[in-house]
């Protein structure tokens, strides 16, 4: 500090005499550390410096984990998450999930630094898919030993974020090495509740279209309303997560398509498509039948199973799935689907009412009208 001081006191103009002609002596013994030090590190070197430490096997576990949670804060800003490759970190990252060194708990925090990077982030979904990662990723869904809780539930946050409004990835799925449904769908029988809702809610995301076709009104039956008066306004206030993107794509003629994180969307708008190959898994691996059973025979949870009653969160966004399922996609159950779901909703009916039914579900009276319908 003091040389950095002195440096400046003597190129300097003191303000009572006139500028000086000479030009600045040029120091070059001031350690770039001081300079480090007043001004800080760029953050891709601060990233590369917490991934050199999170791969050395010789540091101390808790060094490490330090290391991967001052990256994931890091790559909570979008342009330090896209700057992942250019500094060539995301094979070192995607290698910690199967490296001998590292333990389930360096995995996991691994796993988390991706889900961040991939948040909301279309070029980091197509930069990280060319890495194949969908196999590694599900393997961390099965429960036992080597999962715990928290690498299940920060695995499907990583999932989300690598298949939310991306359609190759979802498309990859399907492969025969990597047999995405499939896991899905028993995870939807995973022992931690948490790890089941968000499940749930990753598939409800895929399932929702970017257009939605007009539906028909539902035939009046016995399941419909009848307490009018009591039920939940139409009118009333409701989270619509239902919202389709209606911006058009860009015209033959339009303005050039400049480089950035949403570039792809804008070059390919039905990349963000996940809707029908989600409804084609759906019935090709049996993934309904799966959601119909845990809303209607709901597995206990609980690290022992001692939580035997239905988990109301759960309950609520399989039926939200449902509904766009049947409702907004235009799609059709079976016989049997329809007959397990009527008497299921005459049996929660008949304990509660309908009223608080319906406020229970989150249903206005005209989805619920929609969605019995459906059901005939």
């Amino acid at each position: 500090m003091q040389s950095l001081l002195r440096w400046s006191i003597e190129n300097s103009t003191p303000q009572d005499s006139a500028p000086s002609d000479r030009p600045p002596v040029e120091r070059k013994d001031i350690d770039p550390g001081i300079i480090d030090m007043i001004l800080g590190k760029p953050d891709a070197v601060l990233m590369k410096e917490d991934m050199a430490v999170a791969v050395d096997v010789t540091r101390s576990e808790d060094d490490r984990l330090h290391a991967l949670d001052h990256l994931e804060m890091l790559i909570e800003s979008i342009d330090n998450a896209n700057d992942l490759e250019r500094v060539k970190l995301w094979e070192p990252l995607q290698s910690l999930l199967t490296a001998e060194g590292s333990t389930s708990e360096i995995k996991t925090q691994a796993v988390w630094v991706i889900g961040t990077a991939l948040q909301n982030n279309p070029s980091a979904q197509d930069v990280y898919l060319s890495y194949n990662p969908l196999p590694t990723l599900l393997s961390f869904l099965n429960p036992g030993a080597l999962s715990s809780v928290s690498a299940r539930a920060k695995a499907v946050y990583a999932l989300s974020g690598l298949l939310k409004h991306n359609a190759p990835a979802v498309e990859a799925l399907q492969n025969p090495e990597v047999d995405g449904w499939t896991k899905f769908r028993d995870t939807l029988q995973d022992p931690a509740i948490s790890v089941r809702r968000k499940t749930i809610f990753l598939l409800s995301a895929l399932l929702i279209p970017t257009s939605i076709p007009t539906t028909a009104p539902a035939p009046p039956n016995t399941l419909l309303i009848e307490d009018v008066q009591n039920a939940p306004s139409s009118d009333s206030t409701t989270t619509n997560i239902l919202t389709p993107d209606t911006r058009p794509a860009p015209a033959p003629n339009a303005d050039p398509i400049h480089a950035n994180s949403h570039a792809a969307h804008l070059h390919n708008p039905s990349r963000t498509s996940t809707s029908e190959l989600t409804l084609h898994a759906f019935r090709e691996h049996n993934v309904l039948d799966a959601i119909i059973s845990a809303i209607t025979s709901p597995l206990p949870h609980g690290e022992d199973g001692e939580n035997t009653e239905a988990d109301v969160d759960f309950e609520e966004k399989a039926l939200r799935l449902l509904y766009t399922y049947a409702v907004v996609c235009l799609a059709e159950l079976s016989k049997a689907q329809k007959e397990i779901l009527k008497n299921w909703i005459q049996s929660e009916k008949k304990k509660i009412g309908e009223s608080q039914l319906l406020e229970k579900w989150g249903f206005t009276r005209q989805e619920y009208a929609a969605f019995v319908g459906k059901l005939l």
